[in-house]
């Protein structure tokens, strides 16, 4: 135990600093570059090349599939962190319209501010100058079990937000639900639908990506660290043991790969170095989007903790088993129609629970993935909807 608690006390450095935000507007690119130039923009706010392998990849999947409806414009990168002033509002107004997403950026502490009160910090003033279309493209209301309430000025941004925009698309009805508690009746109408990019990433990057591979004999898994007590509360070292004792009977028959989307989420390290696991580790964070898909189409299954370790592989039609520590996730699986492929680290039976439900996904693979492809072409089909109405507007 002692051993153990110092690789803890190690770690905690990493955990500390390893969710701050690397902000960039770079965009690497899946798709060949378009090389008609346009002088029509689209301006985008999100969260580019965030050091996190799901927010690195979501950006640029939302552009292509814009693109895929109208490839005639040019895109804006505005990250979603600096506060809105006179320049960037000058950019807007001279934009065609104003994309936000996706990413959960409904969300207090990630870029806390008293300006919105989530993370882009656009100000009522600065907002009702914006003479262009705006629309929320997949963002997700992220706050966390437990986690203290937004700020009044959230409430009050919002709802200037949601009069002025043409609809606020949010990536899952988990979300919907929730913000509406901030709305008053009449702007309800305004909330829709709109399933994050990477949940179809095989309709999307079919011509650039092989998809139907067969799947190779190894099981990932990912873990998240990020607000670690609201994920896990007091229960912490009992959940992060019965992880880590479950992966270790799975390793013994079928071979384990930890995919870590940030430095932090490698904190599990410890508990599976105590109990004997063997994995093999692959770190996407700063990776390029291209690889990010890659290594998510190999697996035979993903138990993923992380938003973006259930959605990706779902959008790779690989099958998943979600541990969920945030209710985002269950809210995915219940949008699919398999509130069953996940297990809840409150549930008294969670280590058994998870067990037996990696196990049964490992029989079912084929019928996992038949049921993923048809989940998939709904969801481009809605966003392409989306797509097209917002191209409508401008």
């Amino acid at each position: 135990m002692a051993k153990l608690i110092s690789k803890l006390k190690k770690i905690v450095k990493i955990i500390i600093g390893a969710d701050k935000p690397n902000i960039s507007n770079a965009l690497p690119k899946i798709k060949p570059e378009n090389p008609v130039k346009s002088d029509k923009i689209l301006f985008h706010v999100s969260a580019f090349s965030y050091g996190n392998a799901g927010d690195t990849l979501l950006p640029l999947a939302l552009q292509d599939t814009w693109n895929t409806v109208d490839a005639s414009f040019n895109w804006e990168n505005q990250p979603v962190y600096p506060t809105v002033d006179s320049s960037i509002l000058e950019k807007i107004n001279k934009s065609k319209g104003v994309i936000i997403g996706g990413g959960g950026l409904f969300l207090k502490d990630t870029n806390a501010n008293n300006i919105s009160g989530w993370q882009w910090p656009c100000s009522s003033e600065m907002l009702s100058k914006i003479r262009v279309p705006i629309f929320f493209y997949a963002v997700g209301y992220n706050r966390f079990r437990n986690q203290e309430e937004f700020e009044p000025i959230f409430k009050e941004n919002i709802k200037i937000f949601a009069e002025k925009a043409d609809y606020i698309g949010l990536r899952n009805t988990g979300s919907i639900q929730s913000l509406k508690k901030y709305l008053p009746d009449n702007l309800h109408a305004k909330l829709r639908f709109q399933p994050c990019m990477t949940t179809y990433l095989s309709e999307l990057y079919g011509d650039e990506i092989d998809f139907n591979k067969d799947k190779q004999d190894f099981l990932a898994f990912n873990v998240a660290f990020d607000r670690s007590h609201l994920r896990f509360g007091k229960n912490i070292g009992k959940i992060l043991t019965d992880i880590s004792l479950v992966l270790k009977e799975l390793s013994e028959i079928v071979p384990l790969r930890f995919y870590s989307h940030m430095a932090s989420d490698e904190a599990i390290v410890p508990f599976l170095q105590s109990h004997g696991v063997k994995y093999k580790l692959i770190r996407l964070n700063d990776s390029h989007p291209k690889r990010i898909v890659e290594e998510y189409v190999k697996p035979k299954l993903v138990i993923g903790m992380r938003g973006h370790a259930q959605m990706i592989p779902f959008g790779c039609k690989t099958p998943i088993i979600s541990i969920i520590s945030h209710d985002k996730l269950q809210w995915f699986l219940d949008d699919i129609g398999k509130p069953e492929w996940g297990t809840d680290v409150n549930n008294p039976d969670f280590k058994d629970d998870l067990k037996s439900k990696v196990l049964n996904a490992l029989e079912s693979t084929k019928n996992n993935i038949q049921y993923i492809e048809i989940k998939q072409k709904e969801f481009f089909e809605i966003s392409l909807n989306n797509a097209r109405e917002g191209f409508s507007i401008m």
